[in-house]
């Protein structure tokens, strides 16, 4: 009997410790995989922040860039034409830049280059005939008419072409279709002043481009991006 009951003993021990060994392994499995419920929870709000973050860093620069375009629009149009007007041209202008990917103090260089922000004007010779261009970019009505197709815009005369809006969208979509053809701002700036066709004629030629237009663009844009840089101080 003595030795019997001496047997037991250890047996009943080493059952006890191994039930505490499972209880305690059982506790560290659930306390696992509270924490990694935690850190994932963590880890989805970091995300959520860090997005978030973007998102607001985005509207910034949305915000900081449809600013820049309604001051030089202000400053280069002045009375030219009304608030009412130069804010939906600022929101248009915008909008193509977003969609195109272009800088909007390119386009407004342009502007400023071609009809120093005059929605109205008419283009004209050094020798005072109509060049037969019209509005801010000064396009040509078959050329714009062209373009206007694509984007379901249906030009009749010339008084169309004096739509702000409506040049803007114009007038930028030929400089990417410049862009896109010369693979450089330069050339694509070029041919917007004298013709893609006078271009490819004197690059096949191995002739210089004439770059008068293209330097008087690139000095207006350096100089709204001065009127425009405490903008970006302020950020």
């Amino acid at each position: 009997m003595k030795n019997n009951f001496t047997l037991r003993i250890p047996f009943l021990v080493s059952l006890v410790i191994l039930l505490l060994g499972i209880v305690v392994l059982l506790q560290f499995i659930l306390l696992y995989k509270n924490n990694v419920k935690e850190l994932e929870l963590l880890d989805k709000r970091l995300d959520d922040l860090v997005a978030e973050n973007q998102r607001l860093e985005k509207y910034g620069e949305w915000t900081l860039a449809y600013f820049k375009i309604d001051k030089a629009l202000q400053a280069m149009a002045e009375d030219k034409i009304s608030k009412g007007v130069r804010k939906k041209l600022t929101e248009k202008i915008w909008q193509i830049s977003e969609t195109y990917d272009i800088d909007p103090l390119l386009i407004l260089a342009i502007v400023s280059q071609e009809s120093r922000g005059n929605p109205t004007i008419r283009g004209r010779y050094q020798s005072g005939k109509e060049s037969g261009a019209y509005g801010l970019m000064q396009l040509k009505l078959e050329t714009a008419k062209t373009l206007g197709k694509k984007f379901g815009i249906y030009l009749e005369t010339e008084e169309d072409l004096m739509r702000p809006e409506i040049n803007v969208i114009l007038g930028t979509a030929y400089l990417m279709r410049l862009i896109a053809r010369y693979g450089e701002v330069k050339p694509a700036l070029i041919a917007y002043n004298v013709g893609p066709g006078k271009v490819d004629r004197l690059l096949s030629q191995e002739k210089e481009l004439p770059t008068k237009y293209y330097e008087g663009v690139f000095s207006r844009y350096l100089t709204l991006v001065s009127d425009t840089i405490f903008l970006n101080l302020q950020q």
